[in-house]
This record gives structure tokens, sequence and C-alpha cells, in this order.
């Protein structure tokens, strides 16, 4: 197979270069915002009316925080950002981006592109800027969408930008929202969608894992992460899933000859 939509060598081209991701991270001008919130305001509305969306919870009112919720449906940055009294600069696959007519609501709304071939230094230290700036940045750990509704494993990855910055981490639980807008489906069901944001996951509680390096620190905080929304969607996660299944070693007793 060729072409663009085979040669990830195209497709780390498409991403955003250094000048982009900085354009990217910096503060929304004035007439952006002008715009940003009536249509905020009008999708709120709209999404609370046509999917009875409740909202159980609240993230951080003010200073830079992390919003990692799981990714089941195309709705979800749409749903979380509704329900957020803040703008929430989402890291997103450039997957996305590539949609036909999406890649310009995107950009408008400051989203960040990460490929998933890695390649992503731009990408992360973009985000990190939004933080230091006091600002909101969303994650969906997965590293994907999940086509049957539940919890992909997590990605280390996309939660090494929590590491690289003293921001607490609200792990946040979307439920319905793949009943409503299932991939592949264009017009949402009117189905009802919840959205519960967990307590905030600090330093004190991250130090608290006791990971003596990095690479362990991390794998330790995605499973925290992850544990914790899989508690807000009513599931199990399939870190825990993993963790407690039999070891398949050979049985010493069994005759092997």
């Amino acid at each position: 197979m060729t072409g663009p939509a085979a040669d990830p060598g195209h497709r780390r081209r498409e991403l955003p270069g250094r000048d982009e991701a900085d354009r990217l991270a910096r503060r929304p001008p004035w007439w952006n915002e002008a715009i940003f919130w009536p249509f905020w305001a009008g999708c709120s509305a709209a999404l609370r009316l046509w999917l009875r969306l409740r909202v159980e919870g609240a993230p951080p009112a003010r200073g830079p925080c992390v919003l990692a919720a799981n990714h089941t449906s195309f709705l979800d940055p749409i749903v979380l950002g509704a329900c957020v009294r803040r703008r929430v600069a989402y890291l997103m696959t450039d997957v996305v981006f590539r949609q036909p007519g999406v890649r310009w609501f995107c950009e408008w709304n400051r989203a960040i592109p990460l490929s998933p071939y890695g390649g992503n230094r731009d990408a992360l230290r973009a985000a990190r800027s939004v933080l230091q700036q006091g600002r909101v940045v969303g994650i969906f750990p997965e590293g994907g969408l999940s086509r049957d509704g539940q919890l992909m494993l997590g990605s280390p990855g996309a939660v090494s930008l929590v590491l690289a910055e003293d921001v607490p981490i609200v792990p946040v639980g979307i439920v319905g929202a793949n009943v409503a807008l299932p991939p592949g489906r264009t017009l949402p069901r009117p189905v009802r969608v919840t959205v519960r944001f967990g307590e905030p996951i600090g330093r004190v509680e991250l130090d608290a894992l006791g990971a003596s390096d990095r690479r362990s620190r991390l794998v330790a905080a995605t499973r925290l992460i992850m544990d914790r929304i899989a508690a807000l969607t009513g599931q199990t996660s399939r870190e825990a899933v993993l963790a407690a299944a039999p070891s398949r070693r050979p049985n010493p007793s069994r005759p092997t000859g």
C-alpha cells in the first residue's frame, strides 16, 4: 500500500514545525476569544438539551492543570470542553487533524497535534508552555479511540507531559458518548452523556508511588491515572486486568517429555 496515508514520513511532515507549535501554544487573540465564548455557551446549551448532559464534580477553577479522560467517541473533546468554564488546549493525534473539514476547527481551538509515530518534542514543549501560562491542557492517555467503549491501555508517552510539570492531573470519566456518537456515525443520538471529574492527583501522590527511576515512575503514574478513570466510568482498567491475570508459567509437576 502506498501514498500519503501509508507513509509514516509523510505523516510526520504534516505536523506543525516549531514555529507553528509555538503559535498554537500562545494565548488566543482577543477576537478569537470573542468568537469562542459565545460558541462555547451555545454548544454547552445544545449538548445539555440534546444529550441531557450531566456534570459531576469540577476541575480547578484557576491555575494550570491537566485533564486526563477516556476516549470512546469523536464527541469527547467537545463534550469535555463544554463542561469546563476554562478554555482547554487538547493534545490530539494528527489523524484527527487530517479529517476533511476538521483541521481548521482544531487549529481555531488551539489543539496541538501529536504523531503516533513519535517525534513529538515540539508538541510537548508547546503543551508545557500552555501549562506554564496557567492554562488547561486536555489529554486522552489511551493514545487512541476505543472502538468498543472499553478502556484501553494507557500510553506512558501521553503521560510524560504531566511528569515534566508540577501541575495537578484531573482524571475524567466520560460515560455514554460512545453510544451517542459511535465511530462511523455522523449525528449524535439523543442519549444521556455524563462527565465525571475526579479528585486531582498532585505531586505528593505521584511521589508516593515509590518508583526508583523515571521510566518506572512513568509507568506507575499511567497505571494510577487509568485506575482513577476506570473508577469514574465504572470499569476496571486494562492495567489492573493484566496485573490480576494468572502467570502462564509451565507447571513443574507436569511431564515435559
